[in-house]
Order: structure tokens, then C-alpha cells, then sequence
């Protein structure tokens, strides 16, 4: 899966409109870091995918050039998520964060069960109802896979 970032950008901004403040887009990042993680697997495309989506996150926060996270503590993820998911103010942050996770958790085509599961805990975390889930995963995916 290729990605235009002027696409993507556009994408995320009509999920997150207003600027996104420099901590909530180093939280998104590290969720989205924790999804590439979530089944243990390491995809090239998913990498790939991460490092242009943490780029699009972080210019809807003005910043440029910022370390992007990798890693977390396997055994503190179920508490990690809750936590971070926390730190999110707004609900359109806490939309993007989860819309951005699905996407990564896309990339491979399949969703792997572990996958799942994360994205049912981010849900969770950020009080995102499953219908609403739905469609931010379908408004993303839209934006940014070509419909044939």
C-alpha cells in the first residue's frame, strides 16, 4: 500500500481538525507504535506505514524533525494503553489515535487477532463506541485507498 501524505494529511485533519497539541501527537505516535506491535510481527510495510504516519501526525502538531517512539513494555501494555489513551483531551484526539492504530493494523491486509484485540482496548480506553469505530476505519481507509 502506497500513501500520497497530502492524502493522508487531508485524511487526519478531517478526523482532527484543529491543531493537535505536541504531547497529544507523541501519544497518538506511541499508540501507533504499540499497534505495529500488537502481533509480534515485524512487517516491512507496517514500519513503512508507521514512520509516514508518525510524520502526519506530528505536522498536525507543528512539529518537524521529533524522534519517533519504539518501544514499549509487552507486559504493561493493557495498563499503557488506559494510560495514554488518558492523556488524550479531546474526543477528535482520541478518534485520531484509534483511526491512525487501525490503519496500521491494516497494512498487512489482514487483521491479526492480536490486532484486534488492541484496537477493542484503544476503543475502550478512549470511549469509542463501535459504530463510531467503524467509521473512522472506513473514513480513513477511504481517504487513502484508491477505490476501484
Amino acid at each position: 500500500m502506497t500513501i500520497d501524505p497530502a492524502l493522508l494529511d487531508k485524511a487526519l485533519r478531517t478526523i482532527h481538525p484543529d491543531k493537535l497539541s505536541a504531547e497529544e501527537a507523541e501519544t497518538v505516535v506511541a499508540l501507533a507504535q504499540m499497534s505495529v506491535d500488537a502481533d509480534g510481527a515485524e512487517d516491512a510495510d507496517e514500519i513503512k506505514m508507521f514512520f509516514a504516519l508518525g510524520k502526519a501526525v506530528y505536522s498536525l502538531a507543528g512539529l518537524t524533525d521529533t524522534p519517533t517512539p519504539t518501544f514499549f513494555d509487552d507486559d504493561e501494555e493493557g495498563n499503557r494503553v488506559t494510560e495514554l489513551a488518558g492523556k488524550l483531551a479531546s474526543p477528535q484526539a482520541k478518534e485520531l489515535a484509534y483511526a491512525v492504530a487501525h490503519l496500521l493494523s491494516i497494512v498487512d491486509v489482514q487483521i491479526q487477532p492480536e490486532e484486534s484485540d488492541f484496537l477493542i482496548r484503544l476503543a475502550e480506553a478512549c470511549g469509542i463506541s463501535e459504530e463510531r469505530a467503524e467509521e473512522l476505519a472506513s473514513q480513513l481507509g477511504a481517504a487513502i485507498t484508491p477505490m476501484d
